[in-house]
């Protein structure tokens, strides 16, 4: 099974267009088990956090599922090791630290440009599009 982390502009992406990768991918992860999904106390606070934002006006009923649909899906990890890599969003490095404690081969997000790849070789960090590419067989 592959072992992902996903960033939280992946379950914003995922709200917004139900019919885009981001939701695809999610839904592999949730609903299909093709994807083995991991997060953190810190990353499940920030995925709700960002979800209640008004510019979004997500129903919150539907944020109350999604929510729940990763955590019952998902698998909840407690990093031991605090990660402070990235400092342009310091947020990002929760997805880090997840990512690391679980052993994750993946973490998914919409915007690489936060992260210090010279630092990071494990877990990849791909975008949505590059992790179909790389995994297509294994999703098939």
């Amino acid at each position: 099974m592959i072992k992902i982390v996903f960033d939280t502009n992946i379950i914003v992406s995922a709200s917004l267009n139900k019919k885009g990768l981001p939701a695809l991918l999610v839904a592999l992860a949730i609903e299909n088990g093709k994807l083995q999904l991991f997060y953190s106390p810190a990353l499940m606070a920030e995925y709700e956090r960002v979800l209640k934002r008004e510019k979004f006006d997500f129903d919150p009923k539907d944020t109350k599922e999604i929510l729940s649909k990763i955590k019952r899906a998902g698998i909840e990890v407690l990093p031991k090791k605090t990660i402070t890599l990235i400092t342009e969003d310091p947020e990002d490095n929760r997805i880090l630290e997840a990512g690391e404690e679980a052993q994750a081969d993946y973490i998914i997000t919409g915007d690489k440009s936060h992260f210090p790849f010279d630092k990071i070789t494990k877990p990849f960090i791909v975008t949505p599009r590059e992790f179909v590419v790389r995994e297509e067989a294994r999703l098939k």
